[in-house]
């Protein structure tokens, strides 16, 4: 009913007279849901809108992300051309008579020579601390090596008092020894067995 009465706004008051109830069923024919019939009067073709999330905010990450990169960026790149630039790689010399050239003058590269000379640690002190854990862990080695052999000679001997020592009264010990004296080592008296 809706969309007959929006049809007839459209079709001119001339033609609206003369037309009767029948003509106006073979026009809505064609049509079969509101819903066509209404996009086609708004406007006019089929695309609809789609909402999407904006991108203001994704735009907006990256350039404070491009930023903080370039002002980040832009000064070690302007620090590395100026030292390959101005001051270059090292030149091979002859050492002069007693001096003893220091660690991050082997270096070729300019910035090399820096970060070995500000932010590596020295070669030496590295070199003297692995031996030093290396010695550490030798000693560990020997004490467990060491605390083995006691435990199996404890164990075997048992004649101290530590892991395998277990305390038992006077009293036991003695009647143990009347026993072996009694009946022997093997618990049972030896003349019922020849």
């Amino acid at each position: 009913m809706i969309a007959q009465s929006k049809l007839l706004n459209l079709v001119p008051m001339v033609g609206r007279s003369t037309m009767h109830l029948s003509h106006k069923t073979n026009i809505l024919k064609g049509i079969n849901s509101s819903t066509n019939f209404y996009t086609q009067l708004r406007g006019s073709h089929g695309r609809t809108m789609f909402i999407r999330p904006g991108k203001f905010y994704t735009k907006k990450y990256f350039d404070i992300l491009h930023f903080h990169f370039c002002l980040a960026g832009l000064p070690f790149l302007l620090f590395i051309t100026y030292q390959n630039f101005f001051v270059g790689p090292a030149v091979l010399n002859d050492i002069p008579e007693g001096y003893e050239p220091r660690y991050w003058e082997y270096h070729k590269n300019p910035i090399k020579r820096f970060l070995a000379r500000y932010v590596y640690e020295i070669p030496e002190r590295a070199y003297e601390r692995n031996l030093h854990y290396i010695y550490v862990e030798g000693c560990k080695q020997k004490m467990r090596n060491l605390e083995n052999k006691v435990k199996t000679m404890m164990k075997e001997n048992q004649d101290y008092k530590a892991w395998y020592y277990v305390p038992v009264p006077k009293e036991t010990l003695e009647m143990k020894k009347e026993f072996h004296e009694k009946y022997g080592s093997l618990g049972y008296d030896s003349k019922y067995t020849k």
